[in-house]
């Protein structure tokens, strides 16, 4: 076999001994920049730019835009390269890591040139290799006592054989070591952009899920939480397959415009979608969709068994046409009334949105608007409308949104830039008065649910002269174990799977508790208007009650029934309502009430100085706001994986309104401490963490509890740096190290706090 030209066997041999590898950047030839094609060249030289023309449309018109902002018609632009880091070179190294989320143990494999034996691409026939990373994390995963498979990678959730590194086609076995090298080298150098790669896993192996199982509970929650479950085949433009998904969604929305999963069949969606998967996007699926009050029976029977594979043999049947046998846009299967409604998937035009390119374009996209060939009648549980009145602040035909410089006062300003004292301005942002509804609903429907069966619904009532709330909980209760009696103030007797309580009356006491430096009044309603009150009903705090969609924290105003009234006259009950169903699908507020599914923080700091990085955690105790509920109440929590060689700091401020939370918040977005780790001088290897025996770490929530009582109001922090643990104090503006010990309880020691 010829030998690569420039290669110099023994040379390069010899760098790959004496330290990491380092190749020239493929995408900028080591020059720290690349020279691109401008956007502008996308759509030619035309102001406006459509989507929807053909590719052979834009090759031919792929010449500059002449009056481009940004190449000014010259049609390439330079730009840093993030492929190297404008260094111009690659380190060839990348790092395997395996953590044990319950034990704290790491293990790690350092994949340079030489190290992992590649093997040919199965039926290439030999013209392809590859370096197989699957038994080496098989094999690391053994090593720290991680069950077989219940990794995945906190960059790519799902994914637990590691990447793809593929080899150059000038690779041969029979080449020499040094040439193998060099190529191996320029292949792992692929992959600098993910080239510390984390593996979370636990000890214990989560069962196998049943699709059918997975299913019929899915099912079973969409009718304890009065939602339709879709399940959906649509069309890709592209291709003439089908992608499948699964989501709840509120009846009478329109089919959404884009496919949202990328499943290739029914059990490869049910097995990839969760509860809360299924959850995701209800809201914006539903801000048009027309709201209704709950009117709720007996709990729903169990759902029957459901044949999977009779359930997609009608679902792909109703993707063509059944007269024609034309292709159709798709199908659904929805879950309403406890059984399955099928229909179709028509095209029903289609809409068009502008925006403006950085280039001075502008470009048209064109998407497909998708309808039902068929409705399924309305839901059993649906009762009368919820009234509504249309949103004052925001024009229905086109993007004039209120005007920021109306805020606080609500007075236009005659010399505002973006409205000319109009009031109104353009902008691309939902408005904030009705997020995107158009309407401001008088009265509400929320729905409470710890999304393992036990439900309750609430509706807030009100007319010119009295008010009503309905309470009706459902404990889905398979084993016979029934639920305290529901909702504030409840006797405590065990009360039927299904329990209903209302409350009427003329007029809604709400005292006036406080006052904002504006001037303007806080009020607080009853108890039954209060969704704090519901956490006991659940096991849980009132800071544990999020949003079900996203898990974004619910406002403090709906946990404590508090309103601010922006105009003298306002009704405290009205606003409140309106406030309550603000922007929420078919006027429904969906709250989850349960603790996120975390491990301790002492293990997860455990797990961050296994992985040889530093952890800051950040505590504000706000003992001073008790009793004022225009501030903010409890305790605020903040949990960082630093840089290593960054200065510690307390957070500013801590946003988390509880230590589990704060753990949830991390562990989410660890993905970018482990990419900003990486050295960014290709000549520093990166480090190779091993930690077999994981140290025993205090408990630190106790423990800065009490010094946050000690300095309330102020953010207080620990940093943990594998060798001290430093306690830090925030004053305004100025940080200050309080204290420095080996261990978290010598250090609050060192303070003499009792």
């Amino acid at each position: 076999m010829a030998v690569p030209a420039g290669v110099d066997g023994a040379r390069v041999g010899a760098a790959l001994m004496a330290g990491p590898a380092v190749v020239q950047c493929r995408s900028c030839d080591g020059l720290s920049f690349t020279l691109d094609p401008c956007r502008c060249t996308y759509g030619g030289n035309r102001i406006l730019v459509n989507e929807s023309d053909s590719e052979a449309v834009r090759r031919a018109a792929g010449e500059a835009y002449q009056d481009c902002l940004e190449c000014q018609g010259v049609g390439t632009v330079g730009r840093p390269c993030h492929d190297c880091g404008q260094t111009g070179r690659r380190r060839a190294q990348l790092v395997l890591t395996m953590a044990n989320l319950d034990t704290g143990a790491v293990a790690s494999a350092n994949v340079v040139p030489g190290v992992v034996e590649p093997a040919p691409w199965p039926d290439d026939g030999g013209g392809s290799w590859y370096l197989p990373l699957a038994p080496l994390l098989r094999d690391l995963a053994a090593a720290v006592g991680v069950g077989a498979g219940s990794w995945t990678d906190v960059r790519q959730p799902g994914d637990p054989d590691g990447p793809l590194v593929f080899l150059p086609r000038a690779w041969r076995p029979e080449h020499s070591a040094p040439i193998r090298e060099v190529l191996e080298a320029e292949a792992i150098a692929g992959e600098s952009a993910d080239s510390w790669r984390l593996y979370l896993g636990r000890a214990e192996v989560a069962p196998p899920r049943e699709a059918a199982a997975d299913l019929g509970r899915l099912c079973r929650l969409a009718d304890l939480l009065c939602l339709d479950l879709v399940v959906e085949a649509r069309r890709l433009l592209a291709t003439t397959g089908l992608t499948w998904a699964i989501r709840f969604e509120v009846p009478g929305g329109p089919v959404p415009s884009e496919a949202r999963g990328y499943a290739d069949d029914l059990t490869e969606a049910l097995t990839a979608t969760t509860v809360l998967d299924a959850c995701d996007g209800l809201e914006e699926r539903g801000l048009t969709a027309p709201a209704h009050h709950l009117t709720i029976g007996q709990p729903p029977p169990d759902p029957p068994t459901v044949d999977l594979d009779q359930l997609e043999r009608r679902i792909l049947a109703d993707c063509l046409d059944l007269i024609t046998g034309a292709p159709t846009a798709g199908a659904q299967a929805i879950w309403r009334n406890g059984r399955w409604w099928h229909t179709s998937l028509r095209t029903a035009g289609t809409t068009e949105t502008l925006t403006e390119w950085s280039t001075g374009q502008i470009y048209s996209r064109r998407a497909t608007k998708l309808r039902r060939g068929w409705q399924p009648p309305a839901p059993s549980w649906q009762d009368s409308p919820i009234p509504y009145v249309d949103c004052p602040d925001c024009d229905p035909h086109s993007r004039l949104r209120r005007c920021d410089c109306r805020l606080g006062t609500d007075r236009a300003d005659p010399d505002c830039p973006k409205c000319a004292g109009s009031g109104r301005s353009p902008s691309l942002l939902r408005c904030h008065t009705c997020r995107g509804t158009r309407r401001l609903h008088c009265e509400a429907a929320i729905t409470i649910t710890d999304l393992a069966g036990r439900v309750v619904h609430l509706s807030w009532r009100t007319d010119a002269s009295s008010w009503r709330t309905g309470e009706f909980a459902w404990q889905d209760d398979p084993a016979g174990h029934q639920a305290d009696r529901a909702g504030p103030g409840g006797d405590g007797r065990a009360g039927p799977a299904g329990e209903q309580t209302w409350r009427t009356g003329q007029r809604v006491p709400a005292p006036h508790v406080a006052t904002h430096p504006g001037g303007k009044p806080l009020h607080q309603l009853p108890d039954h208007f209060r969704l704090a009150s519901w956490a006991d009903h659940f096991g849980v705090r009132p800071e544990d009650l999020v949003e079900l969609d996203g898990g974004g924290s619910l406002d403090h105003d709906l946990r404590d029934g508090t309103v601010t009234l922006h105009r003298p006259d306002a009704d405290p009950l009205t606003e409140y309502l309106r406030w309550a169903a603000r922007g929420r699908p078919g006027g429904r507020l969906f709250v989850l009430a349960r603790r996120p599914d975390v491990p301790p923080l002492a293990d997860l700091v455990r797990l961050v100085l296994g992985l040889r990085l530093t952890v800051t955690i950040t505590l504000v105790d706000h003992l001073r706001n008790a009793g004022d509920l225009r501030l903010v109440q409890g305790e605020s929590w903040d949990v960082t994986v630093n840089r290593l060689g960054d200065l510690p700091a307390p957070a500013d401020p801590p946003t988390r309104s509880t230590p589990e939370a704060a753990i949830a918040y991390c562990l989410e977005y660890f993905e970018l401490a482990i990419a900003g780790n990486v050295p960014a001088n290709p000549d520093q290897p990166i480090p190779v963490p091993q930690t077999p025996t994981p140290i025993v770490v205090d408990d630190p929530v106790p423990l800065l509890r009490r010094l946050a009582r000690h300095h309330p109001g102020q953010p207080v922090a620990v940093h943990y740096d594998g060798v001290t643990c430093q306690v830090w104090l925030r004053e305004r503006d100025d940080v200050r190290q309080l204290a420095t010990a080996p261990t978290l309880p010598a250090a609050i020691g060192t303070l003499g706090l009792s």
